[in-house]
């Protein structure tokens, strides 16, 4: 093994350590979001977890490229939002979190909610494969309306509306091998989201009463703390390969959801 690989290999993060990291996050931002009020925790525990989703949008780009089946890649995919949406139902029935809280009728969009990242992801993963396909010039057509088709989708599922631009950036920066390219425009994202919730804030529209407390709550600009996690990737896999570990974020996400859910509406 030359210098270079054996270099490669020792510095940096593999994608098994960036998902448990990515992991740990995620459950400080979902417990801050159900009883963060409850710890007492500050406000700027909110910008934590911004870069999760764009990371784990980063691993699908990096799957796409390196799994043995794409078609087994989207199933596993979508039979993780299956099982997350049945359990979305049950929450709702029993908490009846599906109620508008503003004019107190049933929200069928909110009944497949609040939280199901397996469907953004699934979704990431057919828009870069209908991408990939029309870049290749392969079934054209079919390749263009099912672009069409999971973008528009993308927009109705969590975080969709932040991650399209990110996801396409990953695909095309790691396809075409410009990473610096990638993270330019990823910078440039997240500056005009930043923009634009300080331009909202200053309409005076958004009830809040400092800009500070405003961005703690429209956040989507801190997903630019994925930059540095990307540059530490180095491209390996991580782990040891065992059917647990690569499943372990299928067995976890469901999981500690429904954990935070009862505890945030039953104790």
């Amino acid at each position: 093994m030359s210098e270079a690989i054996i270099s490669r290999v020792r510095h940096g993060l593999t994608s098994y350590q960036l998902k448990i990291l990515a992991i740990i996050f995620m459950l400080i931002d979902h417990l801050n979001m159900y009883l963060g009020d409850d710890f007492g925790w500050p406000a700027w525990v909110g910008f934590l977890g911004r870069f999760v989703a764009p990371l784990f949008a980063f691993l699908i780009v990096e799957g796409y490229f390196h799994t043995r089946s794409k078609k087994n890649y989207l199933g596993r995919l979508l039979l993780g939002a299956l099982i997350v949406g049945v359990g979305n139902i049950v929450y709702n029935l029993l908490t009846k979190a599906y109620i508008n809280p503003v004019t107190h009728q049933p929200d069928y969009f909110l009944f497949i909610g609040p939280h199901n990242i397996f469907l953004t992801l699934a979704m990431e993963l057919i828009l870069i494969w209908s991408l990939d396909n029309v870049l290749r010039h392969h079934r054209i057509i079919l390749s263009l309306g099912t672009l069409a088709f999971s973008s528009i989708l993308m927009l109705a599922f969590e975080g969709g509306i932040y991650l399209s631009p990110l996801v396409i950036l990953f695909f095309l920066g790691q396809k075409y091998q410009r990473q610096r390219v990638m993270v330019i425009g990823i910078i440039a994202w997240c500056l005009l989201l930043f923009g634009r919730a300080c331009l909202t804030y200053q309409t005076g529209t958004t009830g809040e009463p400092s800009l500070y407390n405003y961005l703690t709550f429209n956040n989507e600009f801190m997903m630019i703390m994925v930059v540095p996690l990307i540059y530490l990737y180095n491209g390996q896999r991580g782990g040891n390969g065992s059917k647990f570990e690569r499943n372990l974020f299928y067995y976890f996400y469901p999981l500690h959801l429904w954990i935070i859910y009862l505890v945030a509406a039953f104790i």
